[in-house]
């Protein structure tokens, strides 16, 4: 079964109920662990596809959609977004490991408005088609 399909992961509902959690949480230690929660579960995931033949490239462009969410959700300030903010949790993530310093999200942390540009113009990944 391919990514997206019927019966596939519930990823959705996963990433529903992480954004749940990840809300209701307030402490930067406790969101940590969530997000290392859920990039066990689309670690699964992505090896299911693989041994599935499904759409591991349009499964890992969501998976950083959700995770670029995630980052996001933890940088508003009464429903805005605060660069400083955004600053200092994807500094984090560069000094981790987790993120890349050219990474489109720190890129526009660092004041590059055009950051998404490249990827607001790629074309979305072809669906595989199963034989």
């Amino acid at each position: 079964m391919a990514y997206g399909e019927s019966g596939s992961a519930p990823l959705p509902a996963i990433r529903d109920e992480v954004l749940e959690l990840h809300a209701a949480i307030t402490d930067e230690e406790s969101r940590l662990g969530l997000m290392r929660i859920f990039n066990l579960v689309c670690d699964l995931v992505a090896v299911h596809l693989q041994e599935t033949n499904g759409n591991v490239e349009a499964f890992a462009q969501h998976r950083q959609g959700q995770i670029w969410m995630f980052l996001r959700a933890e940088c508003l300030v009464d429903g805005v977004l605060d660069r400083d903010r955004l600053r200092y949790v994807t500094g984090r993530e560069v000094q981790a490991g987790r993120m890349t310093e050219d990474d489109p999200l720190r890129r526009y942390a660092l004041g590059d408005d055009s950051a998404f540009d490249g990827l607001m113009a790629a074309p979305p990944p072809q669906k595989r088609t199963r034989h």
